[in-house]
């Protein structure tokens, strides 16, 4: 997962300690730098004291709440009257998850808070779905399944996830076909096209911006896996897919009927 940091030295230099290799810390230098990486790249979570100096003022905060909102954020904030009254004004504008360093930041207590506010909701159904699938697969591919569609854009092809699962190519197609799974080519395009579609419900995404960040190489694929899909272009998806339809068509686009 990648979690986006803006935060005073203290504070960033025990996040990265914690994350480890498990997680990777992207530094943004200044409110600018951060709002440019959350545009055009993927971010599981942004982590951020918004009383430090270059956080942004609250209304520019505000704004990050408004255009992104599928975008988690976790204010991580000292012990001081200056980050309880933004963290007080931020609540009000969604803000919902807070840790106190050196209060809240034992590395157990920051990685259960990650992968709190980082859950998506429409991942999560679309899993339950194919979970009586997944459970007749071996547990390392299930996991990596369940990765790739957490984290669809560190996969090109169906090779990178039989690298993940340890497996070879030949293989992952056959474990697929052997639990009437749709092929893995499929499933990792409806990771796309899922996490495309939340993308999508934030104003401040655009279609050529998620097409870099689900890492298609010409937004022209994007756009025509989207109307095979959902049969509307990309940039017609927030008003015209509701979620509901959207985990269902992405359910039936995994069944083995659909294979192709």
């Amino acid at each position: 997962m990648t979690i986006l940091a803006l935060l005073p030295p203290k504070l960033l230099r025990h996040l990265q300690f914690v994350a480890g290799v498990r997680r990777h810390v992207v530094v943004a230098a200044s409110w600018k730098h951060l709002l440019e990486i959350v545009a055009n790249h993927p971010v599981g979570v942004v982590v951020i004291d918004p009383s430090t100096e270059g956080a942004g003022s609250l209304v520019e905060l505000e704004q990050l709440f408004t255009a992104y909102p599928s975008i988690p954020v976790l204010a991580y904030v000292p012990l001081t009257p200056a980050a309880f009254r933004a963290v007080a004004e931020l609540s009000k504008v969604g803000l919902e998850q807070v840790v106190l360093y050196s209060h809240e930041d034992s590395a157990e207590r920051l990685h259960v808070m990650l992968d709190l506010v980082r859950a998506s909701p429409l991942t999560g159904r679309v899993l339950q779905g194919l979970r009586p699938k997944l459970s007749l697969l071996p547990l390392t591919l299930a996991k990596s399944v369940e990765e790739m569609f957490e984290e669809p854009h560190r996969y090109v092809s169906a090779h990178d996830l039989a690298v993940t699962a340890k497996l070879a190519t030949s293989r992952l197609y056959r474990s697929f076909h052997e639990v009437d799974l749709a092929s893995p080519k499929r499933l990792l395009t409806a990771a796309k096209l899922l996490r495309g579609y939340t993308y999508l419900s934030d104003p401040g995404h655009s279609v050529q911006g998620v097409s870099r960040k689900l890492g298609y190489r010409k937004a022209r694929l994007f756009t025509d896996q989207a109307n095979e899909v959902f049969g509307v272009n990309p940039s017609r998806l927030r008003s015209h897919v509701s979620d509901d339809a959207a985990v269902s068509r992405l359910l039936e686009w995994c069944a083995p009927s659909r294979r192709p």
